[in-house]
């Protein structure tokens, strides 16, 4: 009968989570791109540092064209998940000489070492920039 009661305690621990959060965790990218002038004259960022936080339920995305354009993070999406690969998108609003338009960002990290790869495109245009680059991954 003690052992009866025993396992329903253990049970009731294991269901409200007193051995820890399941899943929940922050992902957070630190890249490096390259700088390549014929790459857009800068719409793809050097440096882009983007946090997946499962915890919130949110995705940030920060960079110098953004930090430029707006002066903060922004919000990002997760449109698709892998074994092998994570693919973020966004978009940026922007103001330059007087005149506004809009960059749709891509972004895949991949988990196998292969180069992460970042796509703009200007809303409205069929031209677009890539770029590779490398990426710190922390877990927290």
């Amino acid at each position: 009968m003690a052992f009866g009661k025993y396992a329903v305690a253990v049970g009731f621990l294991a269901i409200s989570g007193a051995f820890g959060p399941a899943a929940a965790k922050i992902t957070q990218y630190e890249c490096k791109f390259p700088y390549e002038e014929a790459r857009g004259g800068g719409w793809i960022p050097e440096i882009l540092i983007l946090t997946d936080d499962d915890v919130k339920g949110e995705i940030t995305v920060f960079d110098p064209v953004i930090k430029h354009f707006v002066g903060n993070p922004i919000p990002a999406k997760l449109s698709g998940r892998t074994k092998a690969r994570s693919t973020y998108t966004w978009e940026l609003s922007y103001r330059n000489r007087g005149q506004g338009g809009r960059m749709i960002y891509t972004f895949s990290y991949f988990n196998n070492g292969q180069p992460a790869k970042m796509k703009g495109e200007p809303g409205g245009y069929d031209n677009s920039w890539t770029g590779e680059g490398t990426c710190k991954v922390s877990k927290g």
